[in-house]
């Protein structure tokens, strides 16, 4: 489930359809899509599942969902075959009892279907589109919003990469070798990530170790919040680093990728720190707010803590 909270519901059906995948960060296949709407169809919160989800407890979580976030309509797109059809409009009877439904479809084979009870548009037989030429994909691309070809390949973000692991592995008899003061170190190499310089093996190496310290995966906890450059280091660094070092950087990537709403990547992360370390207090937190559809500003309003000074310097 993705936060949304800046962006509105568009004006027309392919506005929409061309919005989807950059919200979710990938173009989604064989999947139910439901938007939850606040006041002026102001998104509030995009999620998805299989399209082969049991419908009773997809129709529970939609509603559960629809209550927490405060939203007033959703909308409820699916991705499949035209077989399909029957598993959404079943959804939609389970939900709308509950819930207004500002709008159905199915997207299917290059074309988009309206399900709308009593609705004669040319939709309803099908209208042709492709998502990647309407004028709102073509915007988020110029704002620089990225969509992957696939879920599987927005969760490889997670995945180990051999020839990777490898170069830091081999970097870690120097990296041993190294004595400083492990916060000053610290913040020296956030801050070379904060100005998108990518660490060298080395300093992977060395931040593997340093985080391997409670004290220093604590304060580099702290120190994440929903960057994107601290997602693109952790997330990095969770391909790069071999286990049993993955742990730590697994779990920040998690937190990272949660604070920021993109809870297929947080799971994921948090799959791989859960491998290493199952009772890692971060991820516990992450999954668990995760399964029970909560938001970081639902419970959690200012992140990091004011604890004290030395707590929160650095680089954020």
């Amino acid at each position: 489930m993705r936060e949304a909270s800046a962006v509105q519901l568009l004006r027309n059906p392919e506005d929409l359809l061309g919005k989807i995948p950059y919200l979710l960060q990938y173009h989604p296949t064989d999947r139910i899509v439901v938007l939850y709407l606040g006041p002026d169809h102001h998104l509030l919160v995009i999620g998805s599942v299989g399209i082969d989800a049991p419908t009773a407890d997809l129709a529970d979580e939609i509603r559960d969902t629809a209550t927490r976030t405060g939203a007033q309509s959703v909308v409820i797109v699916g991705y499949g075959p035209l077989t399909a059809t029957g598993t959404v409009t079943s959804l939609v009877d389970a939900v709308d009892p509950h819930i207004h439904i500002s709008y159905t479809c199915l997207v299917s084979a290059g074309a988009y279907y309206c399900l709308d009870r009593g609705c004669i548009c040319d939709a309803t037989t099908g209208i042709q589109f492709d998502p990647r030429a309407t004028e709102t994909a073509a915007h988020a691309t110029v704002a620089g919003e990225v969509a992957w070809p696939s879920r599987s390949d927005l969760l490889a973000l997670t995945e180990p990469d051999p020839d990777a692991q490898d170069r830091v592995r081999a970097a870690f008899h120097d990296a041993r070798r190294i004595e400083r003061p492990e916060l000053v170190e610290l913040d020296e190499l956030l801050e070379r990530a904060m100005l998108d310089q990518r660490l060298t093996d080395l300093e992977a190496a060395r931040l593997a170790l340093l985080l391997r310290r409670r004290p220093v995966r604590e304060a580099a906890w702290l120190k994440t919040t929903d960057h994107m450059w601290q997602r693109n280091l952790w997330l990095d660094l969770t391909r790069r680093i071999p286990e049993p070092y993955v742990a730590a950087p697994a779990a920040l990537a998690a937190w990272c990728c949660w604070m920021r709403g993109e809870g297929p990547l947080a799971l994921a992360a948090a799959r791989r720190t859960a491998a290493v370390d199952p009772q890692n207090f971060i991820t516990t937190v992450v999954v668990a707010a995760i399964q029970s559809k909560l938001r970081p500003a639902d419970f959690m309003p200012a992140w990091p803590p004011a604890l004290d000074d030395d707590a929160t310097a650095g680089p954020r």
